[in-house]
């Protein structure tokens, strides 16, 4: 019985000969396709943003063709001509709208990177919970099972005393309840650890299996870098942007464009005979042309089209205003509370500990005077629960500071594989 008892007390004693190795399952957090894809996003808005920069440059282009005309043509018109044209277009000013949209695509990259990081600090809250949860379930099923040698152990004895007439059935039959009880709890809490492990392949892609007994740094007061409050006060910066390109709708465009013409025309006009050699001198076969245009483009009237659109990007700047403002303080208010629930849950694990010492010493107690046949088993029994429910409270409270502190860093945008200590 003592020495069943000193096994008791090793149970929860953590893993010293193990290396932790939660800096690995967060790295390999990682590898989820969750994350990839932020990260492929934020490539292809950088891409967007250079593709609309380039096209804001002088482009040149070229056309070509062949025209035929016949039946009732005009004088004037050849009878068929083949010619080619190369075109240079560039946007002067447009009132701000290049600019605007150039910058918008910025923020959105900016956003997007914003949004990889959010999902990686994700992955590691995961990866840290999946972490503990697993520590902790395999102590609970290390007590479990110690609870079911014990209840086993007992009723083989009152089996035997039943059978020489030495004890009473119900006895015998409470014992063997707690027993299956036992059994039932154990087998919830395996089934639980496989569930574990199988959110544990969705996000490493690998089987995994947590070592060591890592524990996180205690949370200093610092500026939080929440990536929600981070991303609302870009989209106030982009929802500006909106409103600078609304209101350039309300200025004039100015383009510049060159267009050098080749052609070659064959005209045949049908002109008596005498007349020939003069259509041949006023009609050029053959040449090239080259034309400048310096352009002016301004809506002046659109019945306020242009008004509704500017007030409807102000509201939405409002709107992202209000927003910002809402999420940063609800992100001051959250890790407030979880720095007074870290607090709370420091006094319940100091609390735990002295029910786990109380317990121990009761169980001691009563386990020699159920031996010495002083006290009955419905005694004994609760003594045993109480034992195993105050180690099950303070591995359970334990695994509940560790997650606290992960959900503290998430919450304050800090880089958790960096809090490991």
């Amino acid at each position: 019985m003592k020495k069943i008892n000193k096994c008791l007390i090793l149970i929860l004693t953590p893993l010293f000969l193990k290396a932790s190795n939660l800096n690995e399952l967060i790295e390999l957090s990682l590898r989820n396709e969750s994350y990839l894809i932020k990260e492929l996003q934020t490539m292809q808005n950088a891409a967007q943003k250079d593709a609309a920069f380039r096209a804001y440059l002088p482009n040149l282009s070229l056309s070509s063709g062949y025209i035929a005309n016949n039946k009732d043509r005009a004088l004037t018109e050849p009878n068929e001509s083949l010619f080619s044209r190369l075109s240079l277009n560039f946007l002067l000013y447009d009132g701000g709208k290049r600019e605007a949209h150039i910058k918008s695509l910025k923020l959105q990259e900016i956003l997007a990177a914003l949004d990889a990081k959010e999902q990686k600090n994700l992955l590691a809250l995961n990866a840290a919970t999946l972490y503990f949860n697993y520590l902790s379930l395999e102590e609970l099923i290390k007590a479990s099972e110690q609870k079911k040698a014990f209840l086993e152990q007992n009723l083989k004895r009152l089996e035997n005393f039943y059978s020489a007439g030495l004890s009473a059935k119900d006895e015998l039959e409470s014992i063997r309840a707690k027993f299956h009880l036992a059994s039932l709890e154990l087998s919830q809490k395996n089934l639980k650890l496989e569930n574990v492990k199988k959110e544990l392949l969705i996000l490493t892609t690998k089987t995994f299996t947590p070592q060591g007994k890592a524990k996180l740094k205690d949370p200093q007061k610092t500026q939080s870098q929440n990536v929600k409050v981070l991303k609302a006060k870009e989209q106030i910066y982009l929802a500006n942007e909106g409103v600078k390109a609304a209101r350039a709708e309300f200025f004039p465009k100015f383009f510049v464009q060159n267009h050098l013409s080749f052609y070659d025309n064959h005209h045949n006009p049908k002109i008596p005979a005498p007349y020939q050699n003069l259509a041949s001198a006023m009609f050029s076969e053959s040449g090239s042309v080259n034309q400048v245009i310096l352009g002016l483009e301004w809506k002046i009237f659109d019945f306020g089209a242009r008004n509704k659109e500017l007030e409807n990007k102000r509201l939405a700047l409002q709107i992202q205003r209000a927003n910002y403002e809402l999420l940063k303080r609800q992100n001051e208010e959250e890790l407030s509370y979880l720095e007074k629930n870290l607090t709370f849950i420091k006094e319940k694990i100091k609390a735990l500990k002295y029910s786990l010492n109380a317990a121990n010493l009761a169980y001691e107690s009563v386990s020699q005077k159920y031996s010495a046949g002083l006290c009955s088993y419905v005694e004994y029994l609760q003594a045993l629960e109480l034992k195993f429910k105050a180690m099950s409270d303070l591995e359970l409270a334990k695994n509940e500071f560790e997650i606290t502190k992960a959900n503290y860093y998430f919450t304050a945008g800090l880089d958790l594989s960096k809090e490991i200590q």
